[in-house]
């Protein structure tokens, strides 16, 4: 019960003190005040809201999830993925998201270097690959497969009598891409590493972490840029081409070669086309230098942070405007230092909350910095239905989205809700 009694009326709980118990947020809590007890019956109101959100936004992602037309944009394609590390897994993810009919092939030993969790979508299938008979009945799965993950080092796979020359001669529609850290050629083909390796060859690293000495040393980016955008992701688009070309083309099967070192090097391409551009990449307060006063994250009262990205000038101005800044435009070039202390300053008056309320429907570039474990309660993301939840988890759904022309019409005129 939230509380034990409210039988008496406000003038006899004030005389009398009455002890009210209950529970808020899970915690045990005690009462003496009548003006406590309507709060605490305020909280206990706001936390009912906020789990029936939680129940909708539940079931707003099990009605996404299952009602996206990308789902099967695929379907017919057979993947055998072999496991293996991230990149591999998340091409996997992707293509059975959009239809594939992935299989995941795990060796008998059982002894994964990592859990397998991206599942979504998938089946599996256990092999012993250090027997005869395994590698035979993959050949046999590989014969009327259309693509083949293959996740090793250079040479791993020729060296199990699996050799995708071969692979591709028994089955001439076959599609093998080979997702490795350097490539499969090259002094470094195979070398070890991990996405920091990767990334930190690709030329990108001092640029995200910008150009200063005052933030070295340099800190990996989790492993999104090689792992799986310049990994997982360009191996995707590697076998959606291979397989419009075998189709629309009368071409055949191939190997693609998927270098993460080059997949994240491409990546960048934006700003190796822009990098003479003191103002983005060079100067000490350049754009990407971490330290542009309207480039950067900021602090807010409460240990949080906001993101601010008013880049161009009518948002630059718009941002002094809203925060009441005392300096100019004109100081973002003269004193983009005084401006940055400004700004620190000025953000850490308010909450990420009272923040992201002010800047609520005006145009300045501002956006709280949400976690992982937040992100899918955001109302936008709500509204979109851009998270599923399964096994405990919020995920987020596959993207891009399809739709029809009708359906994206209806979708523009507000006739269907998602």
């Amino acid at each position: 019960m939230f509380y034990e009694s409210l039988a008496k009326s406000k003038g006899e709980l004030d005389a009398c003190g009455i002890l009210l118990k209950g529970y808020v947020f899970g915690i045990s809590i005690e009462v003496y005040d009548w003006q406590e007890c309507f709060y605490i019956l305020k909280m206990f109101l706001m936390r009912t809201a906020q789990l029936l959100s939680y129940q909708h936004l539940v079931q707003c992602a099990h009605r996404r999830a299952t009602s996206t037309m990308g789902r099967h944009l695929l379907n017919g394609v057979i993947v055998t993925e072999l496991a293996g590390l991230a990149p591999v897994p998340f091409c996997g993810l992707v293509l059975a998201d959009f239809g594939a009919e992935v299989t995941t092939v795990i060796h008998q030993s059982g002894k994964q270097i990592i859990e397998q969790r991206l599942t979504r979508g998938k089946q599996q299938k256990v092999v012993n690959l250090k027997r005869a008979e395994g590698v035979e009945e993959l050949r046999k799965i590989c014969r009327t497969s259309d693509v083949l993950l293959d996740p090793f080092r250079p040479g791993v796979l020729e060296k199990m009598d699996l050799d995708p020359v071969d692979l591709i001669r028994d089955n001439n529609k076959l599609i093998v891409a080979r997702i490795s850290g350097y490539g499969q050629t090259g002094e470094l083909a195979s070398r070890a590493g991990h996405d920091i390796n990767y990334v930190s060859l690709s030329g990108i690293l001092p640029t995200i972490n910008g150009h200063s000495t005052n933030r070295l040393p340099y800190w990996p980016p989790a492993n999104l840029l090689a792992d799986f955008a310049g990994g997982g992701l360009m191996a995707a688009f590697g076998i959606i081409a291979a397989l419009y070309n075998r189709q629309q083309n009368g071409g055949s099967g191939c190997i693609i070669d998927v270098s993460m070192v080059e997949g994240v090097a491409y990546l960048s391409t934006f700003i190796t086309a822009y990098q003479d551009i003191d103002k983005m990449c060079n100067d000490p307060y350049a754009w990407f230098s971490g330290k542009s006063p309207i480039y950067r994250t900021y602090q807010t009262l409460d240990d949080k942070y906001v993101a601010v990205g008013a880049i161009e000038k009518k948002f630059a101005e718009t941002l002094f405007k809203t925060l009441q800044l005392k300096s100019k435009l004109i100081d973002l070039e003269e004193r983009p230092e005084v401006v940055n202390n400004e700004m620190e300053t000025t953000f850490r008056t308010r909450t990420r909350e009272e923040w992201t309320n002010l800047f609520n429907g005006v145009d300045a570039c501002v956006t709280p910095v949400l976690d992982i474990k937040e992100v899918a309660l955001l109302k936008h993301h709500q509204m979109r239905s851009a998270f599923t939840y399964d096994n405990n988890k919020f995920w987020p759904c596959p993207a891009p989205r399809f739709y029809t022309a009708d359906d994206f019409a209806r979708l523009r005129d507000g006739k269907v809700k998602k």
